[in-house]
C-alpha cells in the first residue's frame, strides 16, 4: 500500500481537540502528538504493531503512548507523509520560565533543566558575546536542517553523504573544526557573526561547534565529518608547505575532499614512540623522495579519505627507536603500494566514521610531501594532540549532556508502579549525580577554553598538555557515568535500538569510542601525575 504524501500548502492551523475526536475508526483515523495532527487512516495498516494498536488511540492526544513506545526519529521520518496541521488550542508542556527571559544573552532550546549549557538558559557567564549567541543560533540551525532531520536517511552508511560534507564547508561548520585563527576566508566562508574576516572567532565558537553538532547523539557521524578536518589540517597548515597548502587545504574545508591523521599502528597506540612505519630516501643526497613500508590502524576517516597526515620513521639519520626520527608526510589516495581496508568496529567507529587499516608497500612519496623537519615530528604530534582532545571533550561534554537530556523527559513521561519515574527518588539521585557531573564538566571546558584563548600558542602547548590529559578523562569518564544511568532510568527502553530510548542506547556505545582515541585514559592520568611531580621538585629547589 502507497502512503498518500501530505502537501505543506494544505496544512492546517486551527485544528482543535473536538475536530480530531471524531476521525476515531478505521478508514478515518487522525492523532495528535504534541502540536501536530496526523492523518493515519491509510498508514494503520503498514503499522509495524499492528493496525488494532495505533487505531485504539485514534481521534485522541497519543502523545503519551507515542513516546513511550517511540524515537523521536519515527516523526521526522513520517512527518512530512503524515502531518495535515496543528492545534490550535496547543498547550506546550514546557513554558519558558520568566527568569529565563532576564538572561542578557537570551533563551535558548526548549529549556529542558539541564538539556544545554547553563548560559542558554538562565546563567550569566564571563565567556560568551552577541558573536558567540549568533554562532550559536546559526550552528543549531544547520545541525536541525542538515543531521538532525536527516539522520534516519544515514542509516547504515559508510560515509557522510557529499552533499553534507559540502552543506558543512559551506557553513563554515569545517572551518571551525580546525580552531583560531579563522581560515574560511580561505574558501570564501566568513559568516558575518564572526567579524569582517573572522577576526572574532575563538575558542569558544568552536567549542560550540563541537557541542551543536554533537547534540545529534551519533558520533561516527560527527567524526566522520569533523574529526578528519580537526586534527589533520592544522598539521598541514602550519609545517606544510605554501604549495602543499594551496592544493590541499581549500578542498577540505570546502567538503570536496576529506583528510585523515594517521599515527596508530598494530605495535603503538598511545606510545607514539614506539612506531615502527619507515620512511627511507631513494638517495643519498638528503634530497630524495621518501618509501614508505608499514601499516597503519584504527585511522578515523581513512576509508574515504583522500589525503593523509602520516606520521613516519625517518630512517637511522634520526636516532633510530624512541621519540627520535619520527617525521610526518603527506600521502594520498591512490599513490601506488598504498591500500585501504575497511576496519569493523564497535561503538564509534562501525559506521560513518570510516574507521580503516592502511597498507603501505614500498610507496613513493615526494619529498615535497614533507610537513615540518625531518625527524622533528615528535614534537608536532605532542603540539597537536591539545587540539584533538579538546575537541573530544567538547563532544563528551554534549553527550553526556544528552543522555542526562534524554533521561531527564523520560522520568517525565514515563509511569511505573502508579507514578511518574521522576516521582521515585532512586531516579531522581540519577539525575541529581548526572546534572553534577555534566556542569563540572562544562565549567572546567570553558575554564581551559578561556586559556586557549587568552595564552599564545607556545605557551598553551607547553602549559596546558597536562591540564587536557586530565580533562579528557574527566570527560569521557562523565559520558560513561551518564550514559549508564541514562540507561538504567529508561529499563529495557534503554537496550533498544528503536523506540524511545534508541538515543541513549546508541550513545552507550559510543563511549569507549571516545575514552580511547586521542589518548586512552590511564595514560592521560598518568602523565598527567608525572607532570605534577616535575613540577613539584622544581618547586622545591627554589
Amino acid at each position: 500500500m502507497q502512503l498518500a504524501y501530505g502537501s505543506f500548502s494544505n496544512m492546517r492551523s486551527d485544528i482543535t481537540a473536538e475536530e480530531v475526536s471524531q476521525h476515531c475508526k478505521a478508514g478515518d483515523a487522525w492523532i495528535s502528538v504534541g502540536e501536530h495532527v496526523y492523518d493515519v487512516s491509510r498508514f494503520a495498516a503498514l503499522h509495524p504493531g499492528g493496525a488494532q494498536v495505533l487505531l485504539a488511540d485514534a481521534g485522541t492526544d497519543a502523545t503519551a503512548v507515542f513516546t513511550s513506545f517511540h524515537d523521536p526519529s519515527v516523526l521526522r521520518k513520517y512527518h512530512a507523509k503524515l502531518c495535515i496541521g496543528t492545534l490550535a488550542d496547543y498547550e506546550p508542556p514546557f513554558k519558558v520560565p520568566p527568569e529565563a527571559l532576564n538572561n542578557p544573552l537570551g533563551a535558548f532550546g526548549d529549556l529542558v533543566p539541564f538539556g544545554d549549557p547553563s548560559w542558554y538558559q538562565r546563567f550569566n557567564s564571563p565567556y560568551y558575546t552577541a558573536s558567540h549567541v549568533a554562532w550559536r543560533a546559526r550552528m543549531r540551525a544547520f545541525v536541525d536542517e542538515h543531521v538532525v532531520a536527516r539522520l534516519h536517511e544515514m542509516e547504515g552508511l559508510s560515509a557522510p553523504p557529499a552533499e553534507l560534507l559540502e552543506a558543512a564547508g559551506a557553513a563554515g561548520v569545517l572551518a571551525a573544526s580546525v580552531g583560531p585563527p579563522w581560515v574560511g576566508g580561505l574558501i570564501g566562508v566568513t559568516p558575518p557573526e564572526l567579524g569582517e574576516r573572522g577576526e572574532l572567532f575563538d575558542c569558544f565558537h568552536e567549542l560550540i561547534m563541537h557541542d551543536e553538532l554533537a547534540r545529534c547523539g551519533d558520533m561516527t557521524l560527527v567524526s566522520g565529518l569533523v574529526t578528519g578536518v580537526s586534527v589533520a589540517v592544522p598539521p598541514v597548515l602550519h609545517f606544510g608547505s605554501a604549495e602543499m597548502c594551496a592544493r590541499v587545504v581549500p578542498d577540505v574545508l570546502a567538503g570536496r575532499k576529506s583528510i585523515a591523521l594517521a599515527i596508530t599502528e598494530p605495535h603503538a597506540g598511545s606510545d607514539v614512540a614506539g612506531l615502527r612505519c619507515t620512511a627511507v630516501r631513494d638517495s643519498d643526497d638528503g634530497d630524495g623522495a621518501f618509501v614508505v613500508s608499514g601499516n597503519k590502524k584504527y585511522i578515523t576517516n581513512g576509508q574515504f579519505a583522500s589525503y593523509f597526515v602520516t606520521v613516519v620513521r625517518t630512517g637511522k639519520a634520526g636516532g633510530g627507536a624512541g621519540a627520535n626520527g619520527l617525521s610526518f608526510l603527506l600521502l594520498e589516495r591512490g599513490m601506488p603500494g598504498f591500500s585501504v581496508r575497511k576496519m569493523r568496529i564497535g561503538g564509534l567507529s562501525s559506521s560513518m566514521s570510516g574507521t580503516a587499516y592502511l597498507d603501505f608497500e614500498n610507496v613513493a612519496v615526494p619529498a615535497a610531501n614533507l610537513l615540518g623537519e625531518e625527524n622533528g615530528g615528535f614534537k608536532l604530534i605532542m603540539a597537536n594532540f591539545n587540539h584533538e582532545r579538546f575537541g573530544i571533550c567538547c563532544q563528551c561534554a554534549r553527550l553526556a549532556r544528552c543522555c542526562l537530556e534524554e533521561a531527564l523527559k523520560h522520568a517525565t513521561r514515563r509511569e511505573t508502579f502508579g507514578q511518574k519515574l521522576h516521582q521515585h527518588q532512586a531516579v531522581r539521585m540519577k539525575i541529581a549525580e548526572m546534572s553534577r557531573h555534566v556542569e563540572a564538566l562544562q565549567a572546567w571546558l570553558e575554564l581551559v577554553a578561556y586559556q586557549m584563548c587568552t595564552m599564545p600558542q607556545e605557551e598553551a602547548t607547553a602549559k596546558l598538555g597536562d591540564t587536557l590529559c586530565l580533562l579528557k578523562v574527566q570527560a569521557s569518564r562523565t559520558f560513561e557515568l551518564c550514559a549508564r544511568q541514562a540507561v538504567h532510568v529508561f529499563g529495557g527502553y534503554g537496550l533498544q535500538s528503536t523506540g524511545p530510548g534508541a538515543k541513549v542506547e546508541m550513545l552507550s556505545k559510543q563511549v569507549h569510542g571516545l575514552a580511547i582515541p586521542g589518548g586512552a585514559e590511564d595514560i592521560l592520568d598518568d602523565f598527567a601525575a608525572r607532570a605534577a611531580f616535575k613540577m613539584a621538585a622544581l618547586v622545591s629547589k627554589i
